[in-house]
């Protein structure tokens, strides 16, 4: 009686544990979602993007706690029906909502019911397709015939995508850290990025401007004497985003001015006319100005984010650490600024900084890189075993306590899944996607980053619980096994050889040729030349002086602006400011374009 009461109080206390550490995953996901998310995303993408993120991070915290309850072998907290539920809503999530919430985020419309309708005709016809078969599957077999079915096809593409994407990651990551370590070898690097880069920032920058100037002649063309409310309200939605992209524009050029416009031959009011066409193309403009000014956001950050590593590592390079003044700026969210402000934590926090630039930062990623490059052959080990059928050893056993398994197997998991998530990235698929700080993610890359982690993060950590063997089996694959048809192990054995080869050729670095001779430069990932001209180089270096001075200009002009409200005594609006300082000469007239872009 005492044992089951006993059993009943670590089953409550493991539950309540459980739930406590879910809300914590689901607290903390929040949080770093907010620091990169736009503010104009909307709250259904936002959450959903939140459940994947939080559903993933919750698998790879948890499994290591199934593995510890296993071993252990006393009262089991999670269940396989625990696990299965969990892996069914990640996905519904992965396989049919962000892939519908992707399209209507891109899709061009003024109202709900038209961004349906302007949705693909392909991904439309595939979804209905699927749905119709899954129907059929559900009315004749129930769950039991549709779950095998998902779960091979699913399985399947993570498998092959996470063999492109670990070969990779499993080389690349050591060898980042320690080219990081070296600042002037990741500066020859970041330059030869720089110019391509930069080339394809001003790209997107001149088809937004095309855009815009699109934009204008038909706003021009707009006439007072024919008035519908659908063609008024489209007019003004186009007329608020074009002026939004106009402004994007002004601040991602510094001001310089575009090209000359001059008005078409057809810029004169036009009159009677079909409304549906004409609400329709407008609908289409208005989608090709919000892609637009969205890819050229992502092209901005991606350049401020490589101009920061370039300025930090040239500062390292010639000794120049951060003042007091410059490390007090590092910190940006509310609270921590506060802090910030005391002069004890300020002085603290930048002897803390300047020890980490000049003494430890280059010996902490010679470890990193050793770390890794250690984590990544146990891997590949692993794999070779796995596919040869030979005994690990059963290094579960011995890990006996919870600190010691979940650190162990959660930084051997994190690893496995954290190389492939990065590797994404970097791979020329992913375009502009990614994850861009200080909320300037869009919802488009949001969605893309939720998939594709939470995509790949059951079928790796099944992949992971086959690589350490252990000796009995986890709640998490009795999941597995109960909706398996006999072919996960098979698979996990065919993905091995597949993974060793692509391995091999990145090791030797014949992965791109290997693509070019075959034609599939998009399944490359995105490297620098080893050995790139002088042209390049000084190119590069140029860029980023450029980018350097022009910081240094908007700092002093800020400054200035700063001195001369305080002077005044009383908060004055940044325009008349700059017009003050125009007026007594101390700015030219044009003097955002004075910057060379």
């Amino acid at each position: 009686m005492e044992m089951e009461q006993q059993a009943a109080v670590d089953l409550v206390s493991g539950t309540t544990g459980l739930a406590l550490s879910a809300l914590l995953v689901l607290l903390g996901t929040w949080v770093i979602l907010h620091h990169f998310s736009q503010r104009e995303v909307g709250w259904l993408a936002f959450l959903s993007a939140l459940l994947g993120f939080s559903l993933s991070f919750f698998i790879m915290f948890f499994v290591p706690y199934d593995i510890f309850q296993t071993l252990s072998g006393g009262q089991k907290v999670l269940m396989p029906n625990n696990w299965q539920f969990v892996y069914w809503v990640s996905f519904v999530l992965c396989w049919v909502t962000y892939p519908l919430l992707s399209e209507y985020e891109a899709a061009a419309g003024f109202t709900f019911a038209g961004r349906l309708m302007s949705l693909r005709g392909i991904w439309c016809g595939l979804y209905a397709l699927g749905t119709f078969i899954l129907l059929i599957c559900l009315l004749i077999g129930g769950v039991d015939v549709l779950a095998p079915w998902c779960l091979s096809m699913a399985n399947v593409w993570a498998l092959l995508v996470s063999s492109l994407l670990m070969s990779y990651g499993l080389i690349a990551v050591p060898r980042q850290f320690w080219r990081q370590a070296s600042p002037t070898f990741e500066l020859k690097r970041l330059y030869c990025a720089a110019v391509a880069l930069d080339e394809a920032r001003l790209s997107t920058q001149y088809e937004l401007q095309d855009v815009i100037a699109e934009a204008r002649v038909e706003t021009a063309q707009r006439s007072a004497q024919f008035w519908d409310p659908s063609l008024e309200r489209a007019f003004a939605l186009l007329q608020l985003t074009m002026e939004e992209c106009e402004l994007l524009h002004l601040e991602l050029t510094n001001g310089a001015p575009g090209r000359p416009h001059q008005p078409a031959c057809g810029s004169t009011p036009r009159q009677l006319e079909d409304v549906a066409p004409r609400v329709e193309y407008l609908a289409q403009l208005h989608g090709a100005l919000r892609q637009a000014s969205i890819e050229a956001r992502r092209a901005a950050c991606r350049w401020d984010e490589l101009i920061n590593r370039c300025l930090l590592l040239e500062d390292i390079e010639e000794s120049l650490l951060p003042t007091i003044l410059e490390t007090s700026t590092y910190w940006t969210w509310g609270p921590l600024r506060w802090l910030c402000q005391l002069p004890c934590i300020r002085t603290v926090w930048h002897k803390l900084v300047v020890f980490w630039l000049s003494i430890l930062r280059h010996r902490v990623l010679r470890l990193m890189a050793l770390a890794t490059g250690a984590l990544s052959v146990v891997i590949l080990a692993s794999q070779v075993m796995l596919f040869l059928d030979l005994d690990q050893g059963q290094l579960s056993p011995v890990l006996r306590s919870f600190l010691e398994t979940e650190v162990i197997y959660a930084v051997g998991l994190g690893y496995l899944v954290g190389t492939t998530y990065w590797s994404g990235f970097r791979w020329r698929v992913a375009g502009w996607y990614g994850l861009y700080s200080n909320r300037n993610t869009d919802a488009g890359s949001l969605l893309w980053c939720a998939t594709l982690l939470s995509r790949l993060v059951m079928p790796l950590s099944y992949h992971f619980l086959l690589l350490i063997r252990v000796p009995l089996p986890t709640s998490f694959q009795v999941a597995f096994n109960r909706m398996d048809s006999g072919t996960l192990l098979p698979t996990n054995k065919v993905f091995v050889p597949i993974l060793l080869c692509l391995v091999l050729c990145h090791c030797l670095n014949v992965y791109s040729k290997l693509l070019q001779m075959l034609s599939l430069e998009n399944l490359d990932f995105d490297t620098v030349e080893s050995s790139p001209s002088h042209e390049v180089l000084s190119e590069g270096r140029r860029l980023v002086e450029i980018a350097r001075r022009r910081r240094s200009e908007d700092r002093t002009l800020q400054l200035e602006l700063n001195e001369r409200a305080e002077e005044s005594g009383r908060a004055i609006p940044l325009r008349m400011q700059i017009a003050r300082l125009i007026e007594e000469g101390t700015l030219p007239q044009d003097w955002n374009a004075s910057s060379p872009n």
